[in-house]
Parts: C-alpha cells; structure tokens; sequence
C-alpha cells in the first residue's frame, strides 16, 4: 500500500501468497489511540446486552481502558444527527479520559445519519501532523454512504450512487492508513440482520432507521431470500474493499458473551487471530 517501505517487503511470504506483503515488527513507541463511532439511528437495533450501540459503546470503552493502562493517549469522534461531536478528539492519557469517554458513550442515544464525510474533515489534518496513530472505526457499515442523492428506494441508481458514497467513506480511511497510520474497521451486527428470521408470509415494513431511504414492505419470506443475497454481496464487496485501501476489517456479533469477544477483539488487533468475532460459516449470507 502507498506508504509502505519497499525495504520491509517479505519476499518469501510473497513468493507463498502470489501478493506483496510486509513485515511487521513489534515497537515500544508510543501509540494514540483514536475511535471513530458510528452513533446514528442504525446503531440503535436490538435489546438489552444484544443493543449495537450498548456493544459498540462496551468494546470501545475496553479498548480505551487497555491503551490508557499502557500510557498511550486516547481520543473519541462521535458522529450522529448529522452532528460530529469532537470534544475529546484531542488524545489524552490520563485515567480521566475514560471516565469521560464512558460517560460520553453512557449518555448518547443513537440517531439521525451519521455525517461521514465531514467526521473525515475534522479529523484527516488533525492525524497528519501527528505521531503514528490506531484509528478504530466503530459501526455496523450496513450502507454507510447511503444514496448520494439524499433520496432512493434501494434499487437502480440509487443502490449504484449509495456503492459509490460507501467506497468513497473506504477511500478517506485508506488515506489515512496511506499517512502512516494503523486503521480497523469494528463492524458490530446484530444476529437479526445476518439471518433475517422473518421468514414466514406475514407482511413487513421495514424502516432505514438513518432516515435516508424510503421504507420497504413485503412479506417476510419473499424478502429474506433477497436480503440474504443482498447482504451477502455487500460483505463481499466491503472485505475486499478493505483488503484493497490497506484496512483491516472485523466483526463482532452483539449477542455473544462481552468478556470473551473484547478478548477475541485485543488478539485480533495484536496479529494473534484473524478472522470474525462469533461469526460462524455462511452467517454473513451467501
């Protein structure tokens, strides 16, 4: 990827895997650690300890908790209502971060769209003047960009304009991992939207809890079928996006036991596992 050093190539990985690869080294420098958090209406599915934003909020907080422990500095981009909350953007590694980071992710309720474009604005020059940084971004990525058009049914060139608006949100995180900087992708899902179950004949609306397109309603199992398909193509084409701008990209499924997929989480980042936090096979749809 652009800002790699040729020096670094790995030769004989390459040779195995028919692709460049780098090496990575361990360093004792110190790391910020940035979180970017998807706060719209998107995230406010499900119940209890299952809610995606209770899960984003929980897996964010630990991550935070774990870098401060080790002195790096952490800082916090909130976007939601059309709204970027920047107020502790600036990294700090005193343990009153957390606090602060909590009770922000404590007292804010999903809504409204998330304002992707202008969240990158705010924080892109704020990086390049920086040491290297860990920017996690936290969201559901289930149509990000949403149609460019504002307006849309899903279908057509609404569904072409909304590709584009997602592989533009991919691009402005594949600059910052071009500056230098470490960049995941956390994708929190709930087992609802990677199974649809309402597969029986009973009509359904359902609702773009972001407010951007117009609902859609059917019987529930002549939309599963094309959901699933859907889905499935939409995963497809975000990991190899990813793979492409350099970012790394993990899943989480809000519905597992918290302890053990922050665990899976901290390894993952750690380069000790690959692979999606309680995904098991064909989950994601075809």
């Amino acid at each position: 990827m652009p800002g790699d050093d040729p020096r670094r190539l790995d030769w004989r990985a390459a040779a195995r895997s028919q692709r460049l690869v780098v090496r990575q080294t361990e360093s004792e420098e110190e790391l910020d650690l940035l979180l970017l958090l998807d706060g719209s209406g998107g995230m406010a599915y499900g119940e209890g300890e299952a809610h995606k934003w209770t899960r984003a909020a929980s897996l964010s907080a630990a991550l935070a908790s774990v870098a401060l422990r080790q002195g790096d500095r952490v800082g916090l981009v909130l976007g939601a209502g059309a709204e970027v909350d920047t107020s502790l953007l600036a990294p700090v590694a005193r343990r009153a971060r957390l606090r602060n980071l909590a009770a922000h992710l404590v007292a804010h309720t999903p809504r409204g769209d998330c304002p992707w474009p202008e969240l990158l604005a705010r924080v892109a020059p704020t990086l390049g003047s920086r040491r290297r940084s860990l920017v996690v971004v936290v969201s559901d990525f289930l149509d990000p960009g949403g149609p460019s058009s504002g307006s849309g049914s899903g279908s057509g060139s609404g569904e072409d304009e909304g590709r584009a608006a997602d592989a533009a949100l991919l691009g402005g995180l594949g600059l910052l991992r071009a500056g230098g900087h470490d960049v995941v992708l956390l994708q929190v899902l709930h087992r609802d939207e990677l199974t649809f179950p309402w597969d029986r004949a009973r009509v359904l609306e359902l609702e773009d809890a972001r407010g951007r397109r117009a609902p859609v309603e059917g019987p529930g199992s002549s939309l599963r079928s094309d959901y699933l398909e859907r889905l499935g193509a939409h995963l497809s084409w975000l990991e190899a996006r990813c793979e492409r701008e350099g970012l790394a990209l993990v899943r989480a499924v809000s519905d597992l036991e918290a302890p053990t997929q922050i665990l899976d989480l901290l390894a993952q980042l750690a380069g000790e596992r690959r692979g999606n936090m309680g995904m098991g096979a064909g989950e994601g749809g075809p």
